[in-house]
């Protein structure tokens, strides 16, 4: 695979307030309580702008754009569409709750939306924009706890257990996960030697969890790890598996409530050759069973 030198991963930061976006509706209007609130969606609207256009103004435009998870109300999709035709760089966006039709209880969906322009860095990739959507199939025990808990019943979660990887010429083999599916095991094995970049777009309080984490499934899964939070309560992070511990920390914005927007590189060619066996000096040395399958004899013990 031949891909480019480094990654450039646009991660910005949103500063979405989950109190005030979605408010427990008291007179039992359960769709009120799972629609980010008006005033929250003009300043994410007014927020998201303001980044996109500072992007504009560098020398060199990231590959991919990153926003976190439930930050992009629901109809401001053909404004990003917009953004990454204009920008000729993916924009990989958490969306608002999505109200699922055809229900027999009231039901949502997580979700984030993978925008891949038709031209990218002005060349050409495809005859249209093409839109995906990746689900998020684990709802994180207090977000369950919320939704259940709305007046009126309670609203149920709908998981989508597609694990999507992405792959370019260009841009190597990414991956795109919402928050607490970054805990899933199944999710992690599925990503053994699949990917040279992951991706978690995140609502997420415990920033030091996800840290240790990131650098844990870097080494793991022999790959770059970037984590889009939202600036509520900091903690977007990009680290990559090099040999110097001072060089595996790429990227980390921590403090809350700080909105920001900031442009990595992640190293990429290097990265791919080492898991093909092409081994390079700058980077740790493979996991056990990287890419093959060994068998192991289980033994249960009782004490």
């Amino acid at each position: 695979m031949m891909v480019n030198e480094r990654l450039h991963v646009g991660i910005i930061q949103t500063s979405l307030q989950a109190d005030a976006a979605w408010i427990d509706d008291k007179s039992g209007n359960w769709q009120r309580c799972v629609r980010m609130s008006e005033i929250e969606e003009r300043r994410a609207k007014r927020e998201i702008r303001h980044f996109l256009a500072s992007l504009r103004g560098l020398d060199r435009m990231p590959d991919i754009i990153l926003f976190p998870e439930l930050s992009v109300p629901l109809g401001f999709e053909p404004m990003l569409r917009r953004a990454a035709e204009k920008l000729e760089s993916i924009i990989v966006a958490g969306l608002d709750y999505r109200i699922e039709t055809g229900e027999s209880v009231p039901t949502v969906s997580n979700e984030a939306i993978v925008i891949v322009p038709r031209r990218l860095r002005g060349q050409q990739i495809a005859r249209h924009t093409e839109v995906r959507r990746v689900g998020k199939t684990y709802p994180a025990p207090a977000e369950k706890l919320k939704l259940q808990s709305i007046t009126g019943g309670g609203v149920a979660f709908l998981p989508h257990p597609t694990v999507w990887v992405f792959e370019s010429p260009d841009l190597g083999k990414f991956a795109v996960a919402i928050c607490y599916d970054f805990m899933d095991l199944d999710r992690i094995v599925m990503y053994r030697n699949k990917i040279q970049t992951l991706l978690i777009l995140a609502y997420n309080r415990d920033t030091t969890s996800f840290d240790h984490l990131a650098e844990a499934l870097s080494r793991m899964l022999f790959c770059n790890v970037v984590i889009c939070n939202c600036g509520q309560f900091g903690g977007s992070l990009a680290v990559s598996p090099y040999r110097e511990p001072f060089r595996r920390l790429i990227y980390r914005h921590a403090g809350q409530g700080l909105s920001n927007a900031q442009v990595v590189q992640l190293p990429l060619k290097i990265l791919a050759s080492h898991q093909q066996r092409l081994l390079h000096e700058d980077l740790k040395s493979l996991p056990p069973g990287f890419d093959e399958v060994v068998q192991h004899s289980e033994k249960i013990i009782g004490v």
